[in-house]
């Protein structure tokens, strides 16, 4: 793998082909698509921001050698910028019915995503809804369950059709401090929040309980309010098991504005790192909007493995074919492009939403 320290060369040769494919068998993990009569398998790893299903068009990026790269949606996603919120819970899940004040049924539902010997109350709440708290040496775990009413405006690009949507939420709090903010604060001494006992990690093994007891949505108050589907969830959220992933790709979104100017991410404060943006150059240009998304992509990579920040002025390198995943990234290339990082200046807290962090392809 090419990081931060070793600076691959230049960008050389031929771009990538961009192949229109169909998704023609999925099984979970493994799939095989359709191009124009000639077809090939692909497997979780190769899939890039959406969850994978039979009779979904996609695009493959395919190396000079003719093997797929990597697989997305066709096109870049383009939204506007979501208000400025603070929502209650790091994420949310949308079910169908209320558990009620009933701690039993809580740890039937969320037990199993808890650590060993928490103590879990219900109660129920004056203005409607009930809270819940787990309880462990040194940490606890607040859900609130309510009826929203009204769940406002919800980013549904990756969730097909305008159907209703369950009208009961489980707003979930691991910690009263986001792992950036935390970050922020502390610097290295912030604790890690992917290690075996971090909020986030946590955080992860609760949602996946709650999902699997029933939830049929995920909510990411944080990253614009994006909504995914629960196979979707469950895909990006991975095995709570492997300590070695760190699914930072699960709490958040990314998109072009509307105007195609500028490349952003949003939510990864509940990962523990900032949120980036690129600006762009050549708006028409698939092959500076796929690296831009590359890069977007390998900064958040680094702040979730290294549990850090990118520092003002910070360099790395991207190589043009990297994959990113869970597990951290790989590439084949020594090519790549070269990135510089620019914190905007600081500002007292108010109740506008923090600039993001500006990465500039040198």
């Amino acid at each position: 793998m090419t990081g931060p320290g070793n600076p691959p060369g230049p960008v050389t040769g031929a771009s990538p082909t961009l192949l229109p494919v169909q998704i023609v068998q999925w099984d979970g993990a493994r799939g095989v698509l359709d191009g124009g009569g000639r077809t090939f398998p692909f497997t979780r790893s190769d899939v890039v921001g959406f969850h994978p299903a039979p009779g979904l068009s996609a695009v493959a990026e395919l190396g000079a050698d003719g093997n797929l790269l990597r697989l997305t949606l066709p096109g870049h996603p383009v939204r506007t910028e979501p208000p400025p919120v603070r929502p209650f819970g790091w994420a949310t899940v949308l079910t169908p019915a209320e558990l009620g004040a009933t701690g039993a049924r809580w740890q039937a539902v969320l037990g199993r995503g808890l650590p060993a010997g928490a103590r879990l109350t219900a109660r129920a709440l004056p203005e409607g809804g009930t809270l819940v708290e787990a309880r462990w040496p040194g940490a606890h775990f607040l859900v609130r369950e309510h009826r929203p009413g009204d769940l406002g405006s919800v980013e549904r690009r990756l969730v097909p059709g305008g159907g209703a949507l369950p009208s009961v939420v489980w707003e979930m709090l691991p910690a009263g401090v986001l792992p950036v903010e935390e970050r922020r604060l502390l610097g290295p001494e912030a604790s890690d929040p992917w290690g075996p006992a971090g909020a986030t990690r946590l955080l992860v093994r609760v949602l996946r309980a709650a999902l699997d007891a029933g939830g049929t949505h995920l909510l990411l108050g944080h990253a614009g309010r994006l909504l995914l589907g629960a196979d979707e969830a469950r895909s990006r959220l991975g095995d709570p098991d492997d300590s070695e992933a760190r699914p930072f790709g699960a709490f958040i979104d990314w998109a072009l504005t509307p105007e195609r100017r500028s490349y952003r991410t949003f939510g990864l404060a509940v990962a523990g790192g900032e949120d980036l943006e690129i600006d762009i150059v050549h708006t028409g240009s698939e092959v500076e909007l796929d690296s831009a998304e590359s890069a977007l992509l390998f900064g958040c990579h680094l702040q979730v493995r290294g549990a850090r920040l990118l520092e003002d002025g910070e360099i790395f390198y991207v190589p043009k074919d990297v994959r990113i995943g869970p597990r951290g990234a790989s590439a084949t290339a020594r090519t790549g492009y070269k990135y510089v990082v620019a914190r905007p200046p600081a500002e007292p807290v108010s109740g506008a939403a923090r600039p993001r962090v500006r990465l500039v392809r040198g």
